[in-house]
Parts: C-alpha cells; structure tokens; sequence
C-alpha cells in the first residue's frame, strides 16, 4: 500500500511503498548532510543516490576531494563545464561552503519545468544535485534543498 504524505506546499502525495522513506536531516555521507522537507521515497540507481516523492525527483552525487583542491579551485572548474545555454545562474558563500546553481532547458517527454542544478563545495569535496520538478512552484523547494546541504566537521 502506497504511504500518504503531506509536501511543504500542502498538497499530499502518494509515496512509493517499494522504497525506504527518508525524511529530515538524511546524511549522504559522513561528510555531508541535507534536509529534507517532508518525506521521500530513496533508491540508488547508476551509483547515484535519488530521492524523490510525486512531482520532484533530486539525483545527487557526492565526489571527494583527492587533488586536494580548494573550494574555490573546484568551484571554478564546476562553473567552467556548464553548458552555454545555463540560466539563472547564482553563486553564493556560506562560510567554507561555496554554492553554485544554474537551470537549463532541456528537451523532455514529461512535464517537468527546467532542472535545477546545483553544486556544495567544501573542504572534503562537492554534492551535485540534479533536482526535477514538475511545477514553477516547487523551484522554492528546489532551492531549500540546495542550501540545506552541510558538510559536517572533520572528526
């Protein structure tokens, strides 16, 4: 049976009851931590974490830092491999974490709006996330999402 759950715009989805649901502060990894609004359901598919619930699916990938680079090295190369047709680009700084997004309009089947895509650098490494949505609306979503992404302190 399908479980019923309310999303921060007040609309109740159905989640799919084939997944673990995963809600809250969800750790990615040891070193990195998003929140999540509401209740998702979670799968790994081509070695990628997804979650998603009706109308908004996020892909996410997490990546290391083994050149040792600096936040604002691996922020410079993210930003110089966007493709030409990127809008809505925003970069922002939150102490050690630099934040990059940009959307991009992109032929699709379905009736999704343009991806979100969005980057958290910091010292350990970067969370890129590919979030889908199928309403304007839920780009406030998609943009929560993005900045709840924390790197946790080094033990």
């Amino acid at each position: 049976m399908a479980r019923l759950s309310v999303n921060p715009l007040g609309r109740q989805t159905m989640l799919n009851p084939n997944f673990p649901v995963v809600a809250g502060e969800y750790a990615l990894t040891p070193e990195w931590t998003l929140t999540l609004p509401g209740e998702f359901s979670r799968r790994f598919e081509d070695q990628d974490l997804v979650i998603w619930r009706p109308g908004i699916t996020l892909w996410i990938a997490v990546w290391g830092n083994d050149e040792q680079e600096t936040p604002d090295q691996r922020l410079s190369d993210i930003v110089d491999g966007i493709d030409v047709g990127a809008f809505d680009l925003v970069t922002e700084r939150e102490g050690e974490i630099c934040r990059f997004r940009y959307r991009l309009n992109e032929e699709a089947t379905d009736r999704r709006v343009a991806p979100f895509y969005c980057f958290a650098v910091g010292n350990s490494g970067h969370v890129q996330l590919a979030i889908y949505f199928d309403a304007e609306g839920d780009l406030t979503v998609a943009e929560m999402l993005w900045r709840s992404l924390r790197e946790n302190p080094a033990p």
